[in-house]
């Protein structure tokens, strides 16, 4: 079943927001697999992981979970001035260790109120984010058209 546009504003609207920009980025923090890590290496015994997402000086850290597999399935809106220029950088914690580079996501391709899959990847695997263009971006594009094949 598919949300009517109705649906996923009243969704987008329930949604903790941060920054005051009039485009808004919904983002899914999901999950994270990093089961090939060598906790021995990094000196940690019991892995807690979170994902910390930040646009500007706004910041969301996800909740800190036990394991290598945890499972966030948190939502929030992050409120974007330039979809065109700016951008969304995302950090790994294990414990309180940084774990890889800080990477970033540009919004300029994002399709209007369609799901798009990010990934950072970390040493050991990689954590999931899903970032919807709630009302910015290009609009869907047409379906694919089987007329070419008329001639057949």
């Amino acid at each position: 079943r598919r949300c009517t546009t109705h649906e996923n504003r009243t969704m987008a609207d329930a949604l903790k927001k941060l920054g005051t920009g009039p485009h808004e980025l919904k983002i899914e923090v999901n999950c994270c697999n990093i089961k090939k890590l060598d906790l021995k290496f990094y000196g940690i015994e019991k892995a807690t992981c979170k994902v910390v997402l930040k646009y500007k000086d706004h910041v969301y850290e996800s909740a800190e979970l036990p394991g290598l597999d945890p499972t966030w399935e948190e939502e929030f809106i992050f409120c974007v001035d330039d979809p065109e220029n700016d951008k969304i950088s995302a950090v790994f914690y294990i414990k309180d260790q940084l774990l890889g580079d800080e990477q970033h996501y540009a919004l300029n391709k994002l399709i209007k109120g369609k799901a798009t899959f990010k990934g950072l990847v970390v040493p050991g695997g990689k954590a999931d984010f899903m970032f919807t263009a709630v009302n910015f971006g290009d609009d869907a594009p047409p379906d694919e058209d089987d007329a070419f094949m008329d001639f057949l």
